[in-house]
């Protein structure tokens, strides 16, 4: 089982942090979070059962993040994925910036090629240019500012990587608990579960990991899904996060089963596009589309949500507000859900009638179908 640190040394945070004052113990009142007859400090100082210490969950992730973030990109990306995507035949090569030129660098970086006529027509009177010079030049900029497929293909292997790792991690963390095999054991009992090591390690590293995308999802190529998916992070750190304050950890452990394992098809399938391997891709495709229905529009909702929904209150005559907040979140998580499964079943609509594959949860940028479209009716 795992040891928390000893009684005197636990308290719970929220609630004992300097400065916080009446804000933050308004914010975690146990009318809120907790069942009737809990409070926090009954619950930290419990010593039949060890209750999940909240403070592990804003260190221990940031130091799993730092660590994440390291051997990324000093030590997998630039020893291990690269020389596998050369050795693979990925492209290298980068598109040449234009010539550099203050006045239309600056209507880059405000609009990007998308500028509007009348911004376009005012440059190119100050530059001496016409206003389709001007346009190339702004997809010329912005086609060099994207990220390489060698690139691509590093920050894809990563994730696939992470998540195959995480997924088998999983299985054999939850194997031997109860609350795999029958969900109701997530509420039997509930607050007073114990953590064991294994299942605090399967939560700190998802903690760490997704504050690790989070934090470097800006210094990344914009994608057509990167609104989505950063709300997607930000959501699951807040899921993570709340649950393991609260002890949901139980539900918190299915919820993150079911989401990592459709992903490594598809990251597969997105390398194997890279490397020119259409068939591959289309393989992977399908098994992605096999596992995303069966989990994320299948196993969630219909098995965990069901269950946070319409069983947890009935076991735990459940009615206080962090029933409706968990509820919430989980319910929003579905419908950014339901939104991806939209766009992959475009994507299969699109294979049917014009038997060729697009990704549009794609890893490509938001722009580059715009650009392309551009250059062909220059040429």
């Amino acid at each position: 089982m795992w040891e928390s640190p000893s009684p005197s040394r636990i308290r719970f945070p929220p609630l004992r942090m300097a400065g916080t004052g009446r804000l933050t113990a308004w914010f975690w009142s146990t009318d809120v979070w907790l069942p009737p007859g809990y409070t926090w400090d009954s619950l930290v100082q419990a010593q039949h059962f060890t209750y999940p210490n909240f403070s592990d969950a804003w260190t221990y992730p940031v130091i799993i993040a730092a660590c994440f973030i390291a051997l990324r990109y000093f030590i997998l990306t630039p020893f291990v994925f690269t020389p596998i995507a050369l050795a693979l035949g990925v492209s290298s090569t980068h598109t040449r910036p234009p010539t550099p030129n203050a006045t239309l660098e600056a209507l880059f970086r405000r609009y990007r090629h998308q500028a509007p006529e009348e911004a376009v027509c005012e440059a190119a009177e100050v530059v001496n240019m016409t206003a389709r010079q001007v346009e190339r030049w702004l997809r010329q900029r912005a086609s060099s500012a994207r990220t390489t497929d060698v690139g691509k293909f590093c920050d894809l292997a990563w994730e696939a990587v992470y998540y195959s790792l995480y997924c088998v991690f999983g299985l054999v963390v939850l194997w031997d608990k109860p609350w795999l095999w029958d969900i109701r054991h997530c509420w039997y009992g509930f607050p007073e579960h114990e953590v064991d090591r294994d299942v605090w390690w399967y939560y700190m590293l998802a903690l760490g990991y997704y504050w690790c995308m989070t934090t470097t999802h800006f210094f990344h190529y914009r994608r057509k899904d990167s609104t989505q998916l950063f709300i997607h992070h930000v959501l699951t750190i807040l899921l993570i996060t709340f649950s393991w304050a609260c002890n949901f950890v139980r539900i918190g452990t299915l919820v993150l089963l079911v989401h990592e394992c459709a992903d490594i098809p598809m990251l597969l399938a997105k390398m194997c596009k890279l490397c020119g391997r259409r068939d591959l891709m289309d393989k992977f495709f399908v098994v992605f589309l096999l596992l995303w229905l069966s989990t994320r529009t299948g196993l969630y909702p219909l098995w965990i949500v069901s269950s946070t929904l319409f069983q947890a209150h009935v076991i735990l005559q459940m009615w206080y507000p962090v029933y409706y907040i968990f509820n919430g979140m989980l319910l929003l998580l579905l419908l950014i859900h339901i939104g991806w499964t939209y766009l992959i079943l475009r994507i299969v609509v699109r294979k049917l009638r014009d038997n060729q594959m697009e990704d549009v949860r794609s890893s490509t940028d938001a722009s580059a179908e715009d650009d392309d479209l551009a250059h062909k009716k220059d040429t």
